[in-house]
C-alpha cells in the first residue's frame, strides 16, 4: 500500500510538470547564409571588427551609427532570427535606431529567448543578460525612443516576460 502511495505522488508530480511546458526561442537563420549578401556582409565585418562586445555605450559608436545606415531594416530583422545571440541583440539595437515600426513584433518573438550575452554595463562592469531582457531594455520608458513603451506597459511586460 505504501508503494501504491508513492507512485500516485510521482505520477501527480509527472502530470503536472508536465503541464508546465518551457517555451523557448529557435533561431531560424545562420548567420553566414544572411553574410552572402555582399553589401550587408562588409557592414557587418566592418562594424564587428570595432565592436566585439555588447555595450551600453554602443548608440554613440561611429562604426554603429554607420552600421545602422548602411543596413537595411530586412537584413537586420533577418539576423535578429540569426543562431549567434549577440548578433541578434546588435540587429535589434539597430532597428530601434532606425525606428523600426513593427520592433514591438519582434520582441514579443524574442519572449522566451533566455539565451544570455556578455554585456558591458560600465567601462569595467561585465554581466551576462538575456537576450530578452536586453531587448527589453531597449524599450524602455527612459530609452527615448519612438516605439518605447510607457512605464505602465514597461511594468506589464516585465511581469509577462519573468513569468515562469
Amino acid at each position: 500500500m505504501k508503494c501504491f502511495k508513492i507512485f500516485c505522488v510521482f505520477i501527480l508530480f509527472a502530470l503536472i510538470s508536465c503541464e508546465k511546458k518551457m517555451e523557448n526561442f529557435i533561431p531560424t537563420t545562420k548567420l553566414d547564409v544572411i553574410l552572402k549578401n555582399d553589401n550587408l556582409g562588409k557592414a557587418y565585418y566592418d562594424f564587428r571588427t570595432e565592436n566585439p562586445y555588447l555595450s551600453y555605450l554602443l548608440k554613440d559608436r561611429a562604426s554603429f551609427k554607420k552600421f545602422v545606415s548602411e543596413v537595411e531594416a530586412n537584413n537586420l530583422v533577418l539576423l535578429t532570427e540569426c543562431e549567434k545571440p549577440m548578433v541578434r541583440c546588435f540587429a535589434f539595437k539597430a532597428l530601434v535606431e532606425q525606428n523600426y515600426p513593427k520592433i514591438r513584433e519582434i520582441l514579443f518573438r524574442h519572449k522566451f529567448d533566455n539565451q544570455e550575452v556578455n554585456y558591458l554595463a560600465g567601462r569595467c562592469i561585465r554581466m551576462d543578460i538575456s537576450i530578452k531582457d536586453y531587448m527589453l531594455q531597449q524599450l524602455s520608458p527612459f530609452s527615448g525612443n519612438e516605439y518605447s513603451f510607457s512605464r505602465s506597459e514597461y511594468k506589464e511586460i516585465q511581469k509577462e516576460f519573468w513569468e515562469k
